[in-house]
């Protein structure tokens, strides 16, 4: 069972700084006391997937809070677009991984590759032609993949349909979609991309 992470905020009480799960801020992270700003696991951020604030609380989007934090901080104004909701964990050598909304959005559609002699699990989740969510099991070189198609919102295409039914050619829609790669076309003949292995 987890519960998640909840922030030591008890000490702003009366500071002038406002809190509700965390400290929040607005999109450069100031927080509602003059030239205070905040950055990280304390901070309720913009998730990119709701664009709703939330608790990200995972070293990455700390370290790209306190980039921007620091930026504003010095007078070069910064805008926070939003942070992307990631996880990856490793249990006993199995690595696990999922992004943005893994469990899927309202009238989006899902595509599943399983399979289990060898301990893999792929779950792509689709809003109109965009990736939006991902969870992977012993998976390890879809990891970049899957978020810089979640992140960047890049439209998918023809390519939709085809990681529908077949979510294993992930690695050629990644490499039409967001490298340009016109050879890897939906209709291309298909390579057969094995698994990766994780580890």
């Amino acid at each position: 069972l987890a519960v998640g992470v909840r922030s030591n905020t008890g000490f702003l009480v009366g500071s002038g700084i406002e809190t509700n799960h965390g400290i929040k801020v607005d999109n450069h992270l100031k927080t509602t006391a003059p030239d205070v700003y905040a950055a990280g696991d304390c901070c309720e951020g913009i998730d990119l997937s709701t664009g709703k604030p939330d608790m990200l609380a995972i070293q990455p989007v700390a370290v790209e809070h306190g980039r921007l934090a620091a930026l504003n901080m010095a007078g070069k104004v910064t805008p926070h677009e939003g942070s992307l909701n990631m996880n990856v964990l490793d249990t006993m050598g199995l690595i696990s991984s999922s992004f943005g909304l893994w469990q899927g959005a309202p009238l989006g559609k899902t595509a599943r590759l399983i399979d289990e002699e060898n301990f893999k699990y792929l779950k792509l989740e689709f809003e109109g032609d965009k990736l939006v969510g991902a969870q992977c099991v012993g998976m390890t070189d879809h990891v970049g993949m899957l978020r810089g198609l979640i992140q960047t919102g890049f439209h998918l295409g023809e390519w939709r349909d085809t990681l529908l039914e077949t979510p294993e050619r992930l690695r050629e829609a990644y490499l039409a979609v967001a490298q340009s790669r016109p050879n890897y076309g939906p209709a291309a003949p298909h390579t057969n991309t094995p698994i990766a292995k994780a580890g």
